[in-house]
């Protein structure tokens, strides 16, 4: 799963200068979780790519209210060409959601160790995502979901699940209409890794959603490298 996110711009910034041509234009969060708004990346009618700032936490279209009873930040590559929430936003909207890293827990008989993890040369990443907007009269929502799958083999030991992890030429595909959605399932929503990362154990400090900052990251014990793989 992917429920937490650090978005902060010292390594954000040179891959929304690469995507976007301007600097990530949000704020510094370094712990950021599911309903709080994050800039994500999607594709325009003319095909260029434009930030846009949304909820973490997908409402669909038909919703008749916006709410947290299921859980709907994460979708899963397995379902999401089937579920009524989310294959619309599959085939028609697309993002990718840029982040410095995420956090996983790892499960220790009765305690979850967190970890960090986050690209080897620490210059960003893109999660594959879908969005939709939501309307209830004038109050207009745009919300997204990261795209789970199950974990490839080498990242294993942290969690079954991974976000889906994108190049960036990889995401430049993902956002684009006029792909085949059926063959972005085939090619990218399945184990992969296509970057080498850095998994960092780091305190539980970062298990509380209010805390902020650099301490969310600083590392408390060895880092494990882990090599990309298709």
């Amino acid at each position: 799963m992917c429920g937490r996110i650090n978005v902060s711009s010292g390594p954000l910034t040179l891959l929304f200068m690469d995507m976007v041509s301007q600097p990530y234009p949000g704020e510094d969060r370094h712990n950021m979780a599911p309903t709080e708004p994050v800039v994500v990346l999607r594709s325009t009618a003319l095909g260029a790519l434009e930030t846009a700032t949304m909820r973490w936490w997908l409402t669909p279209y038909w919703s008749k209210e916006m709410s947290t009873r299921y859980s709907m930040f994460n979708a899963k590559a397995e379902t999401v060409e089937t579920s009524a929430s989310f294959k619309e936003p599959f085939v028609r909207r697309r993002c990718v959601v840029p982040v410095a890293g995420y956090y996983e827990w790892m499960k220790d008989g009765d305690r979850k160790l967190p970890y960090y993890i986050r690209p080897r040369n620490d210059d960003g990443m893109l999660l594959a995502g879908i969005w939709d907007r939501w309307r209830n009269g004038d109050q207009v929502v745009e919300s997204f979901a990261v795209v789970t799958a199950a974990v490839h083999d080498r990242l294993a030991f942290v969690h079954r699940r991974q976000p889906v992890m994108l190049s960036r030429a990889e995401g430049r595909r993902w956002v684009d209409r006029a792909e085949d959605p059926t063959e972005l399932k085939t090619t990218f929503l399945r184990p992969r890794l296509p970057v080498a990362l850095s998994v960092v154990p780091v305190s539980t400090y970062v298990n509380t959603s209010r805390n902020d900052g650099a301490r969310c990251i600083e590392p408390i014990g060895r880092t494990i490298e882990v090599d990309a793989e298709e």
